[in-house]
């Protein structure tokens, strides 16, 4: 198989795009169509495949598992750093978790999803420094993500620089070792954090994590079209305790249900649920 010959077609590339969106809710527009071709025939050459339509059977009928799970990995898109949307942190951990902590002792928070961990450990940073409220509940931070390979990472703790450089120095200094090039977490935030893999659309997920106090869904749904976003949010309905609260990206409410979400505060795109 020739490294820069073009395998596929525009047709196989609408097919498996539209597998993918049906079974993992991720949409293509042309421009990203394009950047699709590209990944696929990477992928495989990787594995040796010179038909499209062994490789569509392997992962639609064949039960491949791991080509599965590359594939998936090689669509989504894994853009995070520490501290993003720091407002949001600091609204969390000095107002909204000091008023649950009123009435609750185990609060449970889950990102979703989770990426390479930045978010949810920034999340836990932000708890730490207010301190009260760790001081009297235990809260349980839980990761998911479709992506096999930043969970692994995530739980590894291991950052570039790029990664931290929007922390507070004190933060960086207080809960990271620098070796070599990277940044180490400390042990305890890792070791206190849950990721799994797993894709939102899952009907046995919500079963599988329970129901939460609070969900940060960040820079996810803007790649959904209209129908898979209102499936993200009748699933959110369900994970969230009536009274939970929902922390989105700033493009990502667009179709949100207001009967089912009232916002918290304007322009921070935080919601309670009704």
């Amino acid at each position: 198989m020739e490294k820069n010959k073009t395998l596929l077609k525009k047709s196989d590339l609408e097919r498996l795009a539209a597998f993918v969106k049906k079974e993992f809710g991720i949409s293509f527009d042309e421009q990203k169509l394009s950047r699709f071709a590209k990944k696929i025939e990477t992928l495989m050459h990787k594995h040796g495949i010179e038909d499209f339509n062994v490789l569509y059977h392997k992962v639609r009928y064949g039960k491949d598992e791991v080509l599965l799970q590359e594939l998936i990995n090689t669509v989504t898109i894994n853009e995070t750093y520490f501290w993003r949307e720091d407002a949001q942190f600091s609204i969390l951990a000095n107002e909204i978790l000091p008023k649950i902590a009123k009435t609750k002792r185990n609060i449970r928070i889950l990102v979703a999803p989770t990426s390479s961990g930045e978010e949810l450990y920034s999340i836990m940073f932000a708890i730490m420094e207010e301190k009260k409220v760790i001081e009297r509940c235990n809260v349980e931070m839980v990761g998911i993500d479709i992506d096999s390979s930043v969970i692994r990472k995530a739980k590894i703790g291991l950052y570039t620089r790029r990664s931290v450089e929007k922390l507070p120095k004190r933060i960086l200094e207080k809960y990271f070792k620098k070796v070599g090039d990277y940044y180490k977490l400390d042990d305890f935030f890792i070791q206190n954090a849950k990721f799994m893999q797993a894709n939102i659309f899952n009907e046995s997920l919500i079963e599988r994590l329970g129901r939460f106090d609070i969900i940060f869904s960040r820079n996810m749904l803007i790649y959904f079209d209209k129908a898979e976003k209102k499936k993200v949010f009748e699933i959110f309905l369900k994970l969230l305790y009536p009274g939970g609260y929902l922390f989105l990206g700033h493009a990502d409410a667009n179709g949100i249900d207001k009967t089912a979400f009232k916002p918290v505060r304007s322009g921070f795109q935080i919601y309670k649920r009704v």
